[in-house]
């Protein structure tokens, strides 16, 4: 289990027993630390030992959780028990937890794409099989905290494709496009129920309250373009009537483009509008400053990819739990 989530006992769960069980845990813990440090004093080797301090808060911390008196959330079930799950959101110093990582390293990394939320309980899916029904979703996010999943930050991944740390095997980034209202609504608050981060990629004249948005914890904003998403091509533009970007002069996709980065604060990552990059897409993105560009081609990113030609997952809004496993290459 993560240490990003408690659960604690609500119901009959935190039985007699249960509690003479937890105080005898305690006393033996006292008793293994107290022995640790007696024995560090008689050889005058701390090393490896057990201060009386660390003894202490060990055991204010077992008596913490035996005794149930941490604060209590929303309630969950679990088999035939109801529990209380407190979130404690993971807000570790991103890119920096990877810096001395020495655990079992990725070969590759599942990118995620997603689209639309809603909520099975109230609406009905709008978008095809583009639409996420936040209960399926949620489901997603509890089998990936269940098994020991590290979701990464854009700049995770920008510096493990440059070989400048290396990640954990079990990791994942999730994406969302065009940045739709509903991420933040729905989604956003199951990524910090989790302790996860997520991206969503904006199109910035068509979304408001974007500097609220860039506040909220666990998501990340980046670009979708400006005003650039949409299906027409200039003329002499690359034959595709489904990317307007591939058409645009490299000046005036720029200055889309740095538009975008102002409104975003910043933002060095992309996606592209209907998964198309031909034409100027990729110089106008170099111009820009971009780091990585995301496509909707089909595969995971590995070392060595065209940062600016990225494949991702599409996850689609009727996958199963088990088709989502195959798909993010579980074992």
């Amino acid at each position: 289990m993560p240490d990003s989530v408690i659960f604690v006992s609500k119901g009959d769960f935190l039985n007699r027993k249960f509690i003479y069980i937890c105080d005898v845990m305690i006393c033996c813990i006292c008793v293994l630390a107290l022995c640790s440090c007696a024995v560090a004093a008689l050889s005058g080797k701390d090393k490896g030992m057990v201060s009386i301090n660390d003894a202490c808060e060990a055991v204010d911390t077992m008596t913490l959780l035996c005794g149930g008196s941490l604060e209590k959330s929303e309630n969950i079930s679990v088999g035939n028990s109801v529990f209380d799950i407190e979130p404690v959101p993971q807000e570790p110093v991103y890119v920096e937890r990877f810096r001395n990582y020495s655990g079992d390293t990725a070969d590759f990394v599942p990118v995620m794409m997603y689209h639309f939320f809603y909520d099975a309980d109230v609406d009905r899916p709008t978008k095809g099989t583009n639409s996420h029904s936040i209960q399926s979703v949620r489901e997603q996010l509890q089998f990936l905290w269940e098994n020991g999943y590290v979701t990464l930050t854009m700049d995770e991944l920008y510096e493990w494709l440059n070989g400048n740390i290396e990640l954990p095997r079990r990791c994942i980034l999730l994406t969302s496009d065009d940045g739709q209202d509903n991420f933040f609504e729905l989604l956003q608050p199951e990524l910090h129920k989790y302790g996860f981060v997520a991206t969503s990629f904006v199109i910035t004249s068509y979304r408001k309250n974007i500097p609220h948005k860039l506040t909220l914890p666990n998501v990340e904003l980046h670009s979708h373009t400006h005003n650039m998403h949409k299906g027409e091509i200039s003329n002499g533009g690359v034959p595709d009537n489904r990317g307007m970007m591939q058409g645009v002069s490299v000046e005036k996709g720029v200055a889309d483009l740095q538009k975008s980065v102002e409104i975003l604060q910043g933002t060095k990552y992309f996606a592209y509008p209907f998964g198309t990059y031909g034409g100027n897409s990729k110089e106008i993105l170099r111009q820009a400053g971009f780091r990585l560009a995301f496509t909707t081609h089909g595969g995971v990113v590995k070392r060595g990819d065209d940062p600016l030609q990225l494949n991702r997952l599409r996850v689609s809004g009727s996958m199963s739990l088990n088709s989502y496993k195959a798909l993010i290459r579980y074992k």
